[in-house]
């Protein structure tokens, strides 16, 4: 295993759609990674998550996605061929005037990849025994 730092960009992967999020910090005797979720990206779209690339003044009263802690040995670090675009397409949506994103779509969108992801876990684990 590649082992991670502070401001790497990972991903977690299911289903042909990538959680990109960036490391804030490895808690090594715990074999957990603090990470920051940044965007949900499918072959169809990606979506930005919480206020990470905001341009303007961050508001402190607005939802965002909530920081994780997640298995080290489930993170895998990120291409630089992958994250430059991401963050291209995420500084130009977070720029874009008329973007203004939806919290509760952001919310019900990683609740639905981070269910999916563990049930896939699950019967990954559960078929191996």
């Amino acid at each position: 295993m590649t082992s991670l730092v502070a401001g790497q960009i990972v991903f977690l992967e299911c289903r042909q759609t990538r959680l990109y999020a960036e490391v804030i910090q490895v808690l090594a005797p715990q074999c957990r990674g603090w990470i920051r979720p940044l965007a949900l990206a499918s072959e169809a779209e990606i979506t930005p998550l919480g206020t990470a690339l905001d341009t303007t003044a961050p508001d402190f009263n607005k939802p965002t996605v909530p920081d994780m802690l997640w298995p080290l040995d489930q993170l895998q670090p990120a291409l630089d061929t992958d994250v430059i675009p991401l963050l291209a397409t995420l500084s130009a949506k977070a720029a874009a005037p008329s973007s203004a994103p939806d919290s509760r779509a952001e919310s019900v969108g990683i609740s639905e990849f981070l269910r999916s992801l563990w049930a896939d876990r699950h019967s990954t684990a559960s078929s191996l025994d």
